[in-house]
């Protein structure tokens, strides 16, 4: 009978572990229409944005055609980034969580410095992101992702 609860728990365990890591990989969506994936062929809304771990700001919104670069910027929300930039409607219901990876820390290597630790520091970081026109995005959340939980840093209110 001890083995049967000790077996029981240690598979509970198991199994908590492997739903909450999944849960993380899940994109919420508050909408009932499907999003439209932007492209470089249409016009979407983009907004230059800059911050650093503490948080972000809007310098500039515009709508035009979007670079490959400002689409790569949205990729799909991963136990990997470490921030995360959620995307809220005007009623606050999340419209989808994209994963911006460590934008503000910058990696490098230097001769004779291989031995160290450390290789790189906290930078600030300028980055654009597009959004397609049909959205209704009223809020932009900077999140960070540490050890499976999500802490919010900064909201930002869009102006329409």
């Amino acid at each position: 009978m001890r083995i049967f609860l000790i077996i029981t728990i240690f598979t509970m365990c198991i199994s908590f572990n492997v739903f909450s890591s999944n849960a993380l990989n899940i994109i919420p969506t508050e909408s009932n229409k499907p999003l439209d994936p932007v492209s470089i062929e249409n016009k979407a809304k983009i907004f230059s944005l800059s911050g650093n771990k503490s948080g972000l700001k809007i310098n500039k919104s515009v709508i035009a055609k979007p670079s490959n670069t400002t689409l790569k910027n949205l990729m799909p929300f991963s136990k990997r980034d470490k921030y995360a930039l959620k995307v809220l409607n005007e009623d606050k219901k999340t419209i989808m969580i994209y994963g911006l990876g460590n934008p503000f820390y910058i990696h490098a290597q230097h001769i004779d410095f291989e031995d160290r630790e450390f290789f790189g520091g906290y930078v600030n970081a300028d980055f654009k992101v597009a959004f397609s026109l049909d959205l209704d995005i009223s809020y932009l959340i900077l999140l960070e992702q540490n050890e499976g939980f999500l802490r919010e840093i900064n909201e930002i209110k869009l102006i329409n």
